[in-house]
């Protein structure tokens, strides 16, 4: 009886776009909510300044930069970079 092949492991990517940075939180926090509601889910990475306003983790570069394409046609602009992802329960 043949080997069963395991499922790939799906594990977040570190490439991640960074809308802006902004020297205090509130200023941050301020962006994210004006995305929010026009349809953007960000976050704030960092616990100190810069406070990053970043997007979610892709698995590649090439799919992070195809959102960035998209965003830029809703008048979006961003720029891909990479960040590994928190650990469960802890906050970038």
């Amino acid at each position: 009886m043949p080997a069963r092949a395991r499922p790939a492991v799906q594990t977040r990517g570190i490439y991640t776009i960074q809308l802006a940075a902004y020297n205090t939180r509130p200023d941050a926090d301020r962006l994210v909510a004006k995305l929010r509601s026009n349809g953007v889910t960000a976050r704030v990475s960092g616990t100190a300044k810069p406070f990053r306003v970043r997007l979610d983790f892709y698995p590649t570069r090439q799919a992070a930069l195809d959102q960035v394409a998209l965003l830029r046609g809703r008048g979006i602009i961003g720029f891909v970079t990479t960040e590994e992802p928190a650990k469960e329960g802890t906050t970038p």
